[in-house]
C-alpha cells in the first residue's frame, strides 16, 4: 500500500507511513476505477422488445396450436363434419392407405353418409389414451332435435407416423379403414378397359387368367360404395354400368349404353328383324341378302347357319305377312368374341293361312328374342336365335 502522504510504498497492513509518519487509512488503497457503462442504443431495445415479443407469441400460440391436434379435439372436429354429412372435411380426419381410389375426389363421389337429424347439442366426455400412447378413444354425447335422451358415440384414433407441422402429434381417425375394401375383385369383359368414376383401372392390376371371355382387376385399396363404370369394349363400344363395392367383389356381365347408343342399337335391332323376315317370307337364301348384312372384317357364317334354319321355319308356317310393330332392348352382355349380345322384347302383328280353310288371318302377338352385334362404325347383325318361327292359324 502507498502512503498518501508522501506516496511511498509501505508494507500491506501498517497503520503508519514508516517514511513520514503519517497515518495510512483503508480508504487509501488504491482502487481502479470503473468503466462506465454503455447505454443500450435505441435499435437495440427495440430488438430486444421485439425478441421477448416473439417468444412470449410463439409459446402462446405453440400451445393453442398444439390444443388442435389432442385426440378429444380432432373427435369432435370429425364428429361435427359427420353430423353436417360434410365429407370434404371428413376425408381429412380418416386414416386409409393411399391410392387412386381412395382420394378425396372417390371419397366424395361414392360415401353415403348416414342422414342424421339436426343435432342440437354435444359435449367431450372424456378421453383415453393407449398405454403406448399409439391410439385414443374419445366418447361424445349429443342430442337431436326431437330427442330427449341423450346419445353417445365412441371415435376410436390412431396417432400417424408423421407429425402435424413437424411437432404436433397426428391423430387420424381409425373408422377409416371400415369404409376401405381391400384387395377388391371386378370382373369384366376380355380385353375391355375399365374406367370407376372417371379414374382409369390400370392394366399392373389385372390378374393373369385363363378364361376366355373376362379378365379380373385386383384393386388393393377402394372406398366402399357405389360407383359408375365405364367399360370400353375392344371394337371400342363404350358402355355404361354401376357396381357396389362391398363384400369379395363384382362381376360386370350386364352393360349400359349410352342414350344415344342405345337408340341407334334399338333402330338397328328394328331393321335387321324386319329384314329378315321379309327375306324369309319372299323365300330368299342367305346369299341373296348377304349385302345387307356385309361388312369389312366380318364373319357372317353364324348369321347364314341362323337364317337358313329360320327360314325353313318360316316357309312351313306359311306365313304371310309380319309386321314388328314395337321392340325393345330388355338386356345386354358380350361374349367371347367381344360381340354385343341383347335380349329383346318384341311385338307384332302377323297373317298366316288358316289351318281349317285357305283364307288368311290376321292377329297379334309378343315374344322375346336374342341377337347378336359386332360393332363396326355402327351396330352389325352377326347372330340372332329364338325370333319366333311358329305363328296360331287356329
Amino acid at each position: 500500500m502507498f502512503c498518501p502522504e508522501c506516496g511511498k510504498k509501505n508494507q500491506d497492513g501498517a497503520q503508519f507511513c514508516e517514511f513520514c509518519g503519517a497515518k495510512i487509512a483503508e480508504e487509501s488503497k488504491v482502487v481502479l476505477p470503473k468503466t462506465p457503462k454503455k447505454p443500450l442504443s435505441k435499435k437495440t431495445k427495440i430488438i430486444i422488445v421485439v425478441v421477448v415479443a416473439l417468444v412470449i407469441i410463439l409459446g402462446g400460440g405453440g400451445i393453442i396450436l398444439s390444443n388442435n391436434y389432442t385426440p378429444s379435439k380432432v373427435a369432435e372436429d370429425y364428429f361435427v363434419a359427420l353430423m353436417n354429412d360434410d365429407t370434404n372435411k371428413l376425408y381429412d380426419y380418416i386414416d386409409v392407405p393411399d391410392s387412386e381410389f381412395t382420394s378425396k375426389k372417390i371419397f366424395n363421389e361414392v360415401i353415403d353418409t348416414k342422414e342424421n337429424d339436426d343435432l342440437v347439442n354435444y359435449q367431450v366426455v372424456s378421453e383415453e389414451k393407449s398405454a403406448d400412447g399409439l391410439s385414443a378413444q374419445v366418447k361424445i354425447s349429443y342430442t337431436l332435435e326431437g330427442r330427449q335422451t341423450p346419445l353417445n358415440e365412441i371415435i376410436y384414433l390412431v396417432k400417424d407416423k408423421k407429425n402435424k407441422m413437424l411437432i404436433f402429434d397426428n391423430w387420424k381417425i381409425s373408422q377409416g379403414s371400415s369404409l376401405v375394401e381391400e384387395d377388391y375383385e371386378i370382373t369384366t369383359f376380355k380385353g375391355a378397359s375399365l374406367k370407376l368414376e372417371g379414374v382409369e383401372v390400370s392394366e399392373k392390376y389385372k390378374e393373369e387368367s385363363d378364361s376366355t371371355r373376362y379378365d379380373t382387376y385386383v384393386i388393393p385399396a377402394i372406398f366402399k360404395g357405389e360407383y359408375d363404370v365405364t367399360v370400353t369394349l375392344e371394337n371400342g363400344l363404350t358402355t355404361e354400368s354401376t357396381i357396389d363395392v362391398s363384400g369379395y367383389g363384382s362381376s360386370i356381365n350386364t352393360l349400359k349404353l349410352s342414350d344415344k347408343n342405345e337408340k341407334a342399337l334399338e333402330e338397328a335391332a328394328k331393321d335387321y328383324v324386319g329384314k329378315l323376315y321379309k327375306a324369309a317370307i319372299e323365300g330368299k337364301n342367305f346369299n341373296d341378302i348377304k349385302g345387307d348384312f356385309n361388312y369389312d372384317g366380318a364373319d357372317l357364317s353364324d348369321l347364314e347357319d341362323a337364317y337358313e334354319s329360320f327360314a325353313r321355319s318360316i316357309k312351313n308356317n306359311e306365313l304371310k305377312e309380319y309386321t314388328l310393330t314395337d321392340l325393345s332392348v330388355d338386356r345386354l352382355s358380350v361374349d367371347a368374341d367381344g360381340c354385343l349380345e341383347i335380349t329383346v322384347d318384341v311385338e307384332y302383328k302377323y297373317t298366316v293361312k288358316d289351318y281349317f280353310s285357305e283364307e288368311n288371318i290376321s292377329k297379334s302377338d309378343d315374344d322375346t328374342a336374342y341377337l347378336t352385334f359386332d360393332y363396326a362404325d355402327g351396330f352389325k347383325l352377326v347372330d340372332f336365335t329364338s325370333l319366333a318361327t311358329y305363328f296360331s292359324r287356329f
